[in-house]
């Protein structure tokens, strides 16, 4: 992994509590010492959460386009992200994966894809199901809450920022939730809004893949 020869304060502050393991996840510590230690070793193994595309040896090379659901699919709308690449999956020429934000396995799932585009249910206070796009070419708005996992959405964006890690072009899908529960499915606002957003998705990619939006 590549690393900056100047920080400013607050990527040096986010820099060091990335290496000293102090961001919360949901993975347990072998498993996520082994995503932290192919990081910084510039390893790009498939983390066991990319789908059965990344088989294929032009896709695993990591040119083509790539979404990246995130979350936690049994916290009620926080499992939007698990259910876009559910829906995706089978989408010629697009590789999907799903993961929980940590920086180091998403810096490693996106490699040399280009463009990148991630999926997470947004808090901002608007009405459940309001669509959101952001370009993570600019930092990414703090006031919003990323998910309700580990460390931030925007947090992990701007540390990879500062590691130089950022794909050319990386987007964020969001929608509101109404519902963060343990053991809840996804809300009646997040599944008659999952269309709109299935193909705010696609519309990234020139014209839309074959997803199964009927799905929803």
């Amino acid at each position: 992994m590549r690393k900056p020869t100047k920080l400013n304060q607050e990527e040096q502050e986010l820099l060091d509590a990335f290496e000293a393991g102090e961001f919360e996840s949901d993975k347990d510590n072998e498993r996520r010492a082994s995503i932290v230690e192919a990081a910084e070793n510039g390893s790009r193994k498939t983390p066991e959460q990319t789908q059965e595309a990344l088989a294929d040896d032009g896709r695993s090379a990591g040119k083509g386009p790539l979404v990246i659901g995130i979350g936690n699919p049994w916290r009620g709308d926080d499992g939007v992200g698990h259910a876009v690449v559910e829906a995706l999956q089978g989408t010629s020429g697009l590789t999907t994966a799903t993961c929980s934000g940590e920086p180091a396995e998403l810096m490693d799932l996106w490699q040399g894809h280009d463009p990148v585009i991630l999926v997470d249910a947004i808090v901002t206070g608007a009405a459940p199901g309001t669509l959101h796009r952001l370009d993570a070419r600019e930092p990414l708005p703090r006031g919003a809450r990323y998910s309700s996992h580990g460390i931030g959405l925007a947090e992990a964006v701007e540390l990879a920022r500062s590691l130089g890690e950022l794909p050319e072009t990386l987007i964020v899908h969001g929608i509101e939730p109404a519902c963060l529960e343990d053991g809840a499915d996804l809300s009646t606002a997040i599944a008659e809004n999952m269309p709109r957003l299935l193909h705010g998705i696609c519309d990234e990619f020139g014209p839309s893949p074959n997803a199964n939006h009927s799905d929803f």
